[in-house]
């Protein structure tokens, strides 16, 4: 499988998951803690580092699809699960709903987090970039330190 098509692969996968997950975590920031904001940073860090095993076009395109198709597919996902969530609370506790402002934090919070996915990827890019020139720095180093004291030369 090429580079293409598993970042499509990953987009469709990671697109569904946010289609589940970002719904989740707005009821959970409404009704439980505004530190569950934070579940979605670590789901665009995970997405970010799946991402970093292919090739810089290959992600970005991957990425950028996954992002867009993120928001589209989490206001489905929120339209189906947001009555089930609020029947199943207001049955067994009470049930508290974000003022407007609240939730347009939230959304705006969620989505600008899962940019967090391009800045993930760059920074691995950028470590295994700068892994491998050590690597070939110094092999190079110990090359050179082979042929210094050759008495052939």
């Amino acid at each position: 499988m090429n580079d293409l098509d598993r970042a499509m692969k990953y987009f469709i996968g990671f697109s569904l998951g946010s289609a589940i997950i970002l719904p989740l975590v707005c009821e959970m920031y409404s009704n439980v803690s505004s530190y569950c904001v934070w579940f979605v940073a670590i789901w665009a860090i995970v997405v970010g580092v799946k991402f970093s095993n292919i090739s810089l076009k290959s992600a970005m395109l991957g990425i950028t699809a996954y992002v867009f198709s993120s928001v589209v597919l989490s206001i489905f996902g929120y339209l189906g699960l947001h009555p089930i969530i609020k029947d199943w609370l207001e049955e067994n506790s009470t049930y508290f709903s974000l003022s407007l402002e609240g939730a347009a934090r939230y959304w705006a919070a969620a989505l600008a987090m899962l940019l967090l996915a391009y800045v993930v990827y760059l920074i691995r890019l950028g470590i295994l970039k700068a892994m491998g020139k050590l690597k070939e720095n110094s092999s190079a180093a110990a090359s050179a330190i082979d042929t210094a004291f050759d008495d052939d030369t």
